[in-house]
């Protein structure tokens, strides 16, 4: 079951509060074209909670979907044996009975999460777009229209152990920053996250040089991959990367740290925030607002995700600051 019953639905509740701080304050920006240095922390601080709540309440709903899953496939088995006239019926029918309470106990609870989403339906066309290009590669690519979510996966997107895209996989991610580019969403805040399974990185190994543990793999790899999404147009603005190293599983790994391959992943997400634009920070010795710099559109050389500094886990996107 949900862990914790009530957690999602605080979550969604305090999210939607940050967000509504957010909104307030940037209204008044807009107002009076500068912002407070108090002002900016607090629209700042609203923004990283915001964020760090929708990503929480996400999982929640995804470990609820997976779990569903698990238990329909528990009552077939179940089902397959009583059919089957094995001893110890009486038993499983009441097995049976018990996971079909639960299993519709955990969908009302799930049923209820999407009602509470706080993550908006994206625009028609770019919804359709993201489906036609998950279309275009189903080995690579998975798209969650739910969570305006797509998934890579890693086995196809790295070679074992690197943080190098692949070729197909470049061209793929050519085509996700075309459609973040779409009008319709040219403004919202797009976050790359990388995960791995249990598999520790075995130390002395050529993996183990640049990336000493699955977190460091995990967010050097959603490095690379927002990269290619730069390079391709993505501005610099828009994007963030972070990584959850082994600790956001989709699906259980094998026993004695054998792994998973679904767990093997990295996820883009559209979020419904948006970049700020136009916002600057007053302070005693200004006389005058200065404008914030113009976004880079065009695209560029990537940086080498390696000299970057890893991140510890997924790191919510946060508004740039004011020059």
């Amino acid at each position: 079951m949900l862990s914790g019953q009530n957690r999602p639905f605080n979550l969604f509740r305090s999210g939607a509060k940050a967000l509504g701080l957010l909104l307030v304050l940037a209204f008044l920006a807009g107002l009076t074209g500068c912002v407070s240095m108090d002002q900016y922390k607090g629209l700042q601080t609203a923004h990283e909670q915001a964020l760090e709540q929708l990503a929480q309440a996400q999982h929640d709903l995804e470990l609820a979907r997976q779990q569903i899953e698990q238990l329909n496939a528990k009552i077939a088995d179940l089902n397959n044996l009583l059919s089957t006239g094995a001893s110890g019926d009486s038993a499983r029918q009441r097995e049976i009975e018990l996971l079909r309470a639960q299993l519709a106990d955990l969908q009302n609870k799930y049923n209820d999460l999407l009602k509470m989403s706080a993550t908006p339906n994206l625009p028609v066309a770019v919804n359709n777009a993201l489906k036609d290009l998950a279309a275009q590669y189903p080995d690579l690519l998975e798209y969650d229209e739910r969570l305006g979510m797509l998934r890579l996966k890693s086995d196809l997107t790295f070679d074992v152990g690197s943080t190098e895209v692949r070729p197909q996989a470049k061209q793929a991610l050519a085509k996700v920053a075309q459609i973040l580019n779409m009008p319709e969403i040219a403004r919202n805040e797009v976050q790359v996250v990388g995960h791995t399974d249990d598999i520790p990185i075995r130390a002395g190994g050529p993996t183990a040089t640049r990336n000493p543990d699955n977190w460091t793999l995990s967010t050097n790899r959603a490095w690379s991959v927002l990269a290619v999404l730069h390079t391709n147009g993505l501005s610099d603005d828009r994007g963030t990367a972070g990584g959850w190293g082994d600790q956001r599983p989709i699906a259980p790994n094998a026993a004695n740290k054998r792994g998973n391959e679904k767990n093997r992943r990295v996820e883009i997400y559209i979020r419904p925030t948006t970049v700020p634009e136009g916002i600057v920070v007053s302070t005693g010795a200004a006389s005058t607002p200065t404008p914030v710099a113009p976004r880079r559109t065009a695209p560029r050389t990537p940086r080498t995700p390696a000299t970057r500094p890893a991140a510890p886990a997924a790191t919510a996107p946060t508004p740039p600051m004011p020059m």
